[in-house]
């Protein structure tokens, strides 16, 4: 089933939300002149349908993890969607993502101890059926770790006036 686009109001709220997840729905709706229960009606829209998720974003180290890495993995290429899914349920995973180049899978983990990493590179991924090999490039300081902030169709990604005129 093909979604259809969201709109130029959905795009709006997302963009908000990214600077404040804890905007109410009806500083939305006041900074986007529409009504507020267009916006509850809409956000819950969203997140129901798994197309916006409102979540915290903090520094692995400021959690208390101790070692994290991109890990890219070969995989048996009957087997990639499998392993991905396989890979995704770990919580200390942070992102699974099929890619092209050199890795059919890279993973982005977070680990509490460098032996936690690891075990998980040469005893859990050893034990996941289709993995051929892996490469781990640890991360020694993250730079930006907001997630993507910005709407692709949005002007510079920021939420103008002029965005927010007659939307609803």
């Amino acid at each position: 089933m093909t979604r259809k686009p969201l709109d130029q109001t959905e795009k709006l709220i997302i963009r908000l939300l990214q600077d404040d997840g804890r905007m109410a729905t009806a500083e939305i709706a006041r900074r986007l002149n529409s009504s507020e229960p267009t916006i509850r009606k809409k956000l819950s829209q969203l997140v129901q349908d798994g197309r916006l998720r409102i979540r915290a974003a903090a520094d692995p180290v400021e959690l208390g993890y101790e070692a994290s890495a991109f890990i890219g993995i070969d995989v048996e290429r009957n087997a990639i969607i499998k392993v991905a899914t396989v890979l995704r349920q770990y919580s200390f995973v942070d992102s699974v993502a099929v890619t092209t180049g050199p890795y059919d899978l890279i993973v982005k983990a977070c680990f509490k101890t460098l032996r936690d990493l690891y075990d998980f590179i040469l005893v859990e991924l050893a034990a996941v059926e289709g993995i051929k090999d892996s490469n781990s490039l640890m991360i020694l300081q993250s730079i930006k770790n907001d997630g993507l902030i910005g709407v692709a169709g949005l002007e510079d990604g920021r939420v103008h006036e002029s965005q927010t005129q007659g939307e609803s």
